[in-house]
Protein backbone atom coordinates (compact mmCIF):
# COMPACT_ATOMS: atom_id res chain seq x y z
CA UNK A 1 0.00 0.00 0.00
CA UNK A 2 2.76 2.70 0.84
CA UNK A 3 4.28 1.98 -2.57
CA UNK A 4 1.48 2.62 -3.99
CA UNK A 5 1.00 5.87 -2.37
CA UNK A 6 4.46 6.59 -2.99
CA UNK A 7 4.60 5.83 -6.75
CA UNK A 8 0.90 7.83 -7.32
CA UNK A 9 3.00 10.99 -5.69
CA UNK A 10 6.21 10.59 -7.69
CA UNK A 11 3.59 10.51 -10.55
CA UNK A 12 1.63 13.14 -9.69
CA UNK A 13 4.91 15.44 -8.87
CA UNK A 14 6.06 14.53 -12.11
CA UNK A 15 3.18 15.50 -14.59
CA UNK A 16 3.10 18.84 -12.58
CA UNK A 17 6.85 19.63 -13.39
CA UNK A 18 6.27 18.59 -17.25
CA UNK A 19 2.98 20.50 -17.57
CA UNK A 20 5.08 23.88 -15.20
CA UNK A 21 7.90 22.95 -17.63
CA UNK A 22 5.75 23.19 -21.29
CA UNK A 23 3.95 26.57 -20.07
CA UNK A 24 7.25 27.80 -19.53
CA UNK A 25 8.76 27.03 -22.70
CA UNK A 26 5.47 28.41 -24.49
CA UNK A 27 5.39 31.81 -22.84
CA UNK A 28 9.72 32.36 -23.63
CA UNK A 29 9.10 31.05 -27.44
CA UNK A 30 5.38 31.39 -28.27
CA UNK A 31 4.67 35.11 -26.33
CA UNK A 32 3.39 36.17 -29.98
CA UNK A 33 0.59 33.92 -32.21
CA UNK A 34 2.26 33.23 -35.87
CA UNK A 35 2.15 30.13 -38.03
CA UNK A 36 6.00 30.27 -37.26
CA UNK A 37 5.84 30.33 -33.90
CA UNK A 38 3.21 26.91 -33.59
CA UNK A 39 6.37 25.08 -34.96
CA UNK A 40 8.38 23.16 -32.85
CA UNK A 41 11.55 25.29 -31.17
CA UNK A 42 14.85 23.76 -32.56
CA UNK A 43 17.09 25.21 -30.32
CA UNK A 44 19.22 27.31 -32.94
CA UNK A 45 20.50 30.69 -32.94
CA UNK A 46 18.70 31.50 -36.35
CA UNK A 47 15.36 30.04 -35.22
CA UNK A 48 15.56 31.79 -31.70
CA UNK A 49 16.31 35.04 -33.66
CA UNK A 50 13.22 34.66 -35.66
CA UNK A 51 11.05 33.64 -33.23
CA UNK A 52 12.14 36.78 -30.91
CA UNK A 53 11.85 39.19 -33.76
CA UNK A 54 8.41 38.22 -34.22
CA UNK A 55 7.73 38.35 -30.25
CA UNK A 56 8.92 41.56 -29.70
CA UNK A 57 7.73 43.44 -32.71
CA UNK A 58 4.28 42.02 -32.16
CA UNK A 59 3.93 41.08 -36.23
CA UNK A 60 5.10 37.94 -38.72
CA UNK A 61 8.59 38.02 -40.24
CA UNK A 62 8.25 37.50 -43.89
CA UNK A 63 11.04 36.73 -45.61
CA UNK A 64 11.67 39.01 -48.74
CA UNK A 65 9.14 37.22 -52.13
CA UNK A 66 10.83 34.58 -54.29
CA UNK A 67 12.44 34.11 -56.44
CA UNK A 68 15.37 36.56 -55.31
CA UNK A 69 14.70 35.94 -51.69
CA UNK A 70 16.88 36.65 -49.20
CA UNK A 71 19.74 35.93 -50.74
CA UNK A 72 19.88 37.09 -54.08
CA UNK A 73 19.53 40.46 -56.26
CA UNK A 74 20.02 41.33 -60.19
CA UNK A 75 22.77 43.27 -61.99
CA UNK A 76 21.60 46.12 -64.24
CA UNK A 77 22.08 45.69 -68.07
CA UNK A 78 25.78 47.22 -68.96
CA UNK A 79 24.49 48.63 -72.17
CA UNK A 80 22.57 51.55 -69.87
CA UNK A 81 23.09 55.24 -70.92
CA UNK A 82 25.42 57.64 -69.11
CA UNK A 83 24.30 60.00 -67.00
CA UNK A 84 24.07 63.76 -68.24
CA UNK A 85 24.35 66.47 -65.96
CA UNK A 86 25.67 70.06 -65.34
CA UNK A 87 27.60 70.94 -62.28
CA UNK A 88 28.74 74.07 -61.35
CA UNK A 89 31.38 74.32 -58.54
CA UNK A 90 30.44 76.85 -55.68
CA UNK A 91 31.52 78.75 -52.15
CA UNK A 92 30.95 76.09 -49.47
CA UNK A 93 27.42 77.10 -48.01
CA UNK A 94 27.10 73.50 -45.31
CA UNK A 95 28.95 71.33 -43.49
CA UNK A 96 31.68 69.30 -44.14
CA UNK A 97 30.75 65.22 -44.65
CA UNK A 98 31.35 63.28 -42.24
CA UNK A 99 34.10 60.27 -42.53
CA UNK A 100 32.24 57.04 -43.07
CA UNK A 101 33.71 55.62 -39.98
CA UNK A 102 31.43 58.42 -37.96
CA UNK A 103 28.88 57.12 -35.59
CA UNK A 104 25.56 57.84 -36.73
CA UNK A 105 23.29 57.70 -34.00
CA UNK A 106 20.28 59.50 -34.82
CA UNK A 107 17.91 59.90 -38.17
CA UNK A 108 15.82 62.28 -38.94
CA UNK A 109 12.74 61.92 -41.05
CA UNK A 110 9.78 64.49 -41.86
CA UNK A 111 6.47 63.85 -42.76
CA UNK A 112 3.76 65.41 -45.39
CA UNK A 113 2.34 67.26 -42.16
CA UNK A 114 5.81 68.50 -41.82
CA UNK A 115 6.45 67.30 -38.46
CA UNK A 116 9.54 65.57 -37.61
CA UNK A 117 10.49 61.81 -36.51
CA UNK A 118 13.67 60.92 -35.43
CA UNK A 119 14.83 57.51 -34.94
CA UNK A 120 17.61 57.08 -31.79
CA UNK A 121 20.02 54.03 -31.68
CA UNK A 122 21.51 54.03 -27.85
CA UNK A 123 21.76 52.18 -25.13
CA UNK A 124 21.17 55.13 -23.12
CA UNK A 125 17.49 54.59 -22.42
CA UNK A 126 17.62 57.70 -19.88
CA UNK A 127 17.19 60.19 -22.98
CA UNK A 128 14.52 58.77 -24.67
CA UNK A 129 10.41 58.58 -22.92
CA UNK A 130 10.39 54.71 -23.13
CA UNK A 131 6.72 54.23 -22.06
CA UNK A 132 6.51 50.41 -21.54
CA UNK A 133 9.20 49.52 -23.67
CA UNK A 134 11.92 47.57 -22.48
CA UNK A 135 15.71 48.22 -23.11
CA UNK A 136 17.95 45.34 -24.43
CA UNK A 137 19.62 43.45 -21.59
CA UNK A 138 22.60 40.96 -22.15
CA UNK A 139 19.64 38.30 -20.41
CA UNK A 140 17.01 39.86 -22.68
CA UNK A 141 17.55 40.03 -26.50
CA UNK A 142 16.46 39.61 -29.84
CA UNK A 143 19.01 37.55 -30.76
CA UNK A 144 21.89 35.27 -29.33
CA UNK A 145 25.21 36.34 -28.36
CA UNK A 146 28.01 35.17 -27.10
CA UNK A 147 30.38 36.50 -23.85
CA UNK A 148 33.10 38.70 -24.03
CA UNK A 149 35.50 37.84 -20.71
CA UNK A 150 32.95 36.80 -19.09
CA UNK A 151 30.31 39.89 -19.73
CA UNK A 152 27.15 38.97 -21.84
CA UNK A 153 26.34 41.61 -25.01
CA UNK A 154 24.22 44.07 -23.88
CA UNK A 155 23.08 45.99 -27.82
CA UNK A 156 21.77 49.15 -28.97
CA UNK A 157 17.99 49.45 -29.66
CA UNK A 158 16.55 51.96 -31.89
CA UNK A 159 13.92 54.26 -30.31
CA UNK A 160 11.14 56.34 -32.84
CA UNK A 161 9.07 59.39 -31.96
CA UNK A 162 8.71 63.04 -31.61
CA UNK A 163 11.31 65.37 -29.70
CA UNK A 164 9.42 66.94 -26.42
CA UNK A 165 11.91 68.90 -24.99
CA UNK A 166 15.58 67.52 -24.62
CA UNK A 167 14.03 63.72 -25.06
CA UNK A 168 12.51 61.81 -27.87
CA UNK A 169 9.12 60.22 -26.46
CA UNK A 170 9.03 57.13 -28.43
CA UNK A 171 6.29 55.60 -30.43
CA UNK A 172 7.91 53.03 -31.86
CA UNK A 173 10.11 50.40 -30.48
CA UNK A 174 13.07 48.31 -32.31
CA UNK A 175 14.95 46.19 -30.09
CA UNK A 176 18.47 45.17 -30.61
CA UNK A 177 20.23 46.12 -33.80
CA UNK A 178 23.02 43.81 -33.25
CA UNK A 179 26.75 44.01 -32.73
CA UNK A 180 27.61 46.92 -35.64
CA UNK A 181 26.39 50.17 -34.18
CA UNK A 182 28.47 52.88 -36.52
CA UNK A 183 25.31 53.43 -38.70
CA UNK A 184 22.50 50.57 -38.49
CA UNK A 185 19.64 52.27 -39.47
CA UNK A 186 17.67 54.48 -41.49
CA UNK A 187 14.04 56.09 -41.23
CA UNK A 188 11.49 57.21 -43.81
CA UNK A 189 7.81 57.85 -43.47
CA UNK A 190 5.22 57.71 -46.46
CA UNK A 191 2.53 59.92 -47.54
CA UNK A 192 0.09 58.00 -45.21
CA UNK A 193 2.24 58.91 -42.06
CA UNK A 194 3.80 55.27 -41.86
CA UNK A 195 6.86 54.83 -40.32
CA UNK A 196 9.74 52.44 -42.67
CA UNK A 197 12.54 51.88 -40.68
CA UNK A 198 15.45 49.92 -41.58
CA UNK A 199 17.34 47.85 -39.61
CA UNK A 200 21.25 46.65 -41.09
CA UNK A 201 21.70 44.04 -38.28
CA UNK A 202 25.11 42.47 -38.24
CA UNK A 203 25.97 40.06 -35.56
CA UNK A 204 29.49 39.15 -34.92
CA UNK A 205 28.42 36.15 -33.08
CA UNK A 206 27.24 34.74 -36.30
CA UNK A 207 30.15 35.25 -37.89
CA UNK A 208 29.54 38.89 -38.98
CA UNK A 209 25.92 37.95 -40.91
CA UNK A 210 24.13 40.70 -41.91
CA UNK A 211 20.76 40.44 -41.67
CA UNK A 212 18.93 43.78 -43.10
CA UNK A 213 15.03 44.07 -41.36
CA UNK A 214 12.48 46.64 -43.05
CA UNK A 215 10.12 46.90 -40.93
CA UNK A 216 6.44 49.23 -41.41
CA UNK A 217 4.66 50.92 -38.05
CA UNK A 218 2.15 53.39 -37.18
CA UNK A 219 3.37 55.82 -34.80
CA UNK A 220 -0.35 56.49 -34.00
CA UNK A 221 -1.16 53.27 -32.41
CA UNK A 222 2.43 52.18 -31.70
CA UNK A 223 2.51 49.12 -33.22
CA UNK A 224 4.25 47.62 -36.19
CA UNK A 225 1.90 46.04 -39.11
CA UNK A 226 4.46 44.20 -41.38
CA UNK A 227 8.02 43.34 -40.83
CA UNK A 228 10.78 41.67 -43.44
CA UNK A 229 14.15 40.00 -43.81
CA UNK A 230 15.17 41.43 -47.26
CA UNK A 231 18.61 40.72 -47.75
CA UNK A 232 20.93 38.16 -45.53
CA UNK A 233 24.84 38.19 -46.86
CA UNK A 234 27.78 36.00 -44.79
CA UNK A 235 30.82 37.87 -43.07
CA UNK A 236 30.04 41.29 -43.23
CA UNK A 237 32.82 44.50 -42.70
CA UNK A 238 30.65 47.02 -43.09
CA UNK A 239 26.32 47.59 -44.37
CA UNK A 240 24.86 51.05 -43.60
CA UNK A 241 21.32 51.88 -45.29
CA UNK A 242 19.76 55.05 -46.33
CA UNK A 243 15.98 55.32 -47.32
CA UNK A 244 13.77 58.30 -48.65
CA UNK A 245 10.31 58.06 -49.24
CA UNK A 246 8.31 60.10 -52.30
CA UNK A 247 4.51 59.98 -52.52
CA UNK A 248 3.16 56.72 -51.29
CA UNK A 249 7.19 55.25 -52.51
CA UNK A 250 9.91 54.17 -50.24
CA UNK A 251 13.40 53.94 -52.00
CA UNK A 252 16.24 51.77 -49.83
CA UNK A 253 19.64 51.90 -50.93
CA UNK A 254 22.63 49.75 -49.18
CA UNK A 255 26.06 49.36 -49.40
CA UNK A 256 27.45 46.02 -48.57
CA UNK A 257 31.51 45.31 -47.94
CA UNK A 258 33.00 41.70 -47.17
CA UNK A 259 36.24 42.50 -46.42
CA UNK A 260 37.19 45.97 -45.20
CA UNK A 261 40.31 47.40 -47.03
CA UNK A 262 40.15 44.07 -49.56
CA UNK A 263 38.14 44.98 -52.10
CA UNK A 264 35.82 41.57 -53.25
CA UNK A 265 33.68 41.08 -56.06
CA UNK A 266 30.68 40.84 -53.87
CA UNK A 267 31.09 44.51 -52.72
CA UNK A 268 28.53 47.72 -54.01
CA UNK A 269 25.88 49.11 -53.81
CA UNK A 270 22.07 48.04 -53.47
CA UNK A 271 18.68 49.42 -54.40
CA UNK A 272 15.25 48.57 -53.45
CA UNK A 273 11.94 50.35 -54.12
CA UNK A 274 8.33 49.16 -52.21
CA UNK A 275 5.37 51.04 -52.73
CA UNK A 276 1.88 49.75 -51.37
CA UNK A 277 1.47 46.53 -53.76
CA UNK A 278 4.89 45.33 -52.78
CA UNK A 279 8.45 45.42 -53.22
CA UNK A 280 10.02 45.63 -56.79
CA UNK A 281 13.55 44.04 -57.43
CA UNK A 282 16.68 44.08 -55.81
CA UNK A 283 19.20 45.23 -58.06
CA UNK A 284 23.01 46.37 -57.49
CA UNK A 285 23.89 50.16 -58.52
CA UNK A 286 27.32 50.11 -58.25
CA UNK A 287 29.69 47.20 -57.79
CA UNK A 288 33.12 47.12 -55.94
CA UNK A 289 33.78 48.83 -52.82
CA UNK A 290 33.14 52.26 -52.24
CA UNK A 291 34.91 54.10 -49.61
CA UNK A 292 32.10 56.74 -48.93
CA UNK A 293 28.52 57.48 -50.12
CA UNK A 294 25.12 59.17 -49.55
CA UNK A 295 21.91 59.80 -51.72
CA UNK A 296 18.96 62.14 -51.81
CA UNK A 297 15.38 62.40 -53.49
CA UNK A 298 14.06 65.20 -55.18
CA UNK A 299 11.02 66.02 -53.39
CA UNK A 300 9.18 67.21 -56.51
CA UNK A 301 9.86 64.45 -59.00
CA UNK A 302 10.79 61.95 -56.58
CA UNK A 303 14.18 61.54 -58.75
CA UNK A 304 17.00 59.81 -56.81
CA UNK A 305 20.56 60.98 -57.05
CA UNK A 306 23.55 58.69 -55.68
CA UNK A 307 27.08 60.17 -55.15
CA UNK A 308 30.12 57.91 -53.85
CA UNK A 309 33.88 57.36 -53.80
CA UNK A 310 36.07 54.48 -54.69
CA UNK A 311 39.61 55.13 -54.70
CA UNK A 312 40.21 57.04 -57.61
CA UNK A 313 37.65 59.79 -57.47
CA UNK A 314 33.93 61.10 -57.01
CA UNK A 315 31.14 59.70 -59.49
CA UNK A 316 27.10 59.98 -59.35
CA UNK A 317 24.29 58.24 -60.83
CA UNK A 318 20.47 58.72 -60.47
CA UNK A 319 17.05 57.30 -60.85
CA UNK A 320 13.96 58.98 -62.40
CA UNK A 321 10.99 57.62 -60.22
CA UNK A 322 9.94 54.60 -62.65
CA UNK A 323 12.25 54.72 -64.31
CA UNK A 324 16.10 52.76 -64.20
CA UNK A 325 19.79 53.84 -63.43
CA UNK A 326 22.10 55.27 -65.75
CA UNK A 327 25.88 54.59 -65.61
CA UNK A 328 27.60 56.46 -62.62
CA UNK A 329 29.63 59.60 -64.07
CA UNK A 330 32.53 60.86 -62.62
CA UNK A 331 31.72 64.43 -60.81
CA UNK A 332 34.52 66.42 -61.85
CA UNK A 333 38.10 65.50 -63.45
CA UNK A 334 39.87 66.97 -60.32
CA UNK A 335 38.49 64.55 -57.97
CA UNK A 336 40.89 61.54 -58.23
CA UNK A 337 41.34 60.45 -54.62
CA UNK A 338 38.75 58.61 -51.93
CA UNK A 339 36.70 61.60 -51.25
CA UNK A 340 34.07 61.85 -48.30
CA UNK A 341 31.13 63.08 -49.50
CA UNK A 342 27.54 64.36 -48.97
CA UNK A 343 23.85 64.95 -51.09
CA UNK A 344 20.82 66.86 -50.63
CA UNK A 345 18.05 67.58 -52.11
CA UNK A 346 17.63 71.46 -52.88
CA UNK A 347 14.32 73.12 -55.15
CA UNK A 348 13.95 73.03 -58.90
CA UNK A 349 15.19 69.62 -59.31
CA UNK A 350 18.71 70.71 -58.12
CA UNK A 351 21.08 68.82 -55.86
CA UNK A 352 24.05 69.97 -53.56
CA UNK A 353 27.02 67.54 -53.14
CA UNK A 354 30.22 68.39 -50.82
CA UNK A 355 32.94 66.04 -51.38
CA UNK A 356 35.93 66.88 -48.70
CA UNK A 357 39.43 65.23 -48.92
CA UNK A 358 42.17 67.63 -47.81
CA UNK A 359 39.30 70.63 -47.78
CA UNK A 360 35.65 70.49 -48.37
CA UNK A 361 34.37 71.68 -52.16
CA UNK A 362 30.70 72.10 -52.83
CA UNK A 363 29.10 71.45 -56.18
CA UNK A 364 25.56 71.82 -57.74
CA UNK A 365 24.38 69.08 -59.69
CA UNK A 366 21.38 69.72 -62.06
CA UNK A 367 19.90 67.29 -64.79
CA UNK A 368 21.47 68.43 -68.44
CA UNK A 369 18.12 69.71 -70.77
Amino acid sequence: MLRKVLFLTILVVAMTLFVCAQATTESILSGWSSLSQNKPYDGSPDDFEFRQTEKLLGVRLQNFPEPQGTSKFDELLPNRPALQFTVKEQPVSGPTPPPSFETRSIVKAKASDGSVYEAYCTRNSSEVILGSRQPSTAANTRQMYGTHHGYGYTPEDVYIGKRVGSRIKTALFFPDVGSHDTAPHHLAIDNKGMVHLIVADVNIFQENRLDLYWVIGDPATGKWTAAWLVDRRGFTSSSHPWSGAWADKVNLLWHWEKQGLESSPDDGIFYLQWQPGGFGQKVRVVKGRVSSWDAAVDPQSGKLLLVYSGDDGVYITSRPEGGTWATPTRLNKSLTKPHDVSATSVNDGMFIIRTSYEYTREWVVGEKI
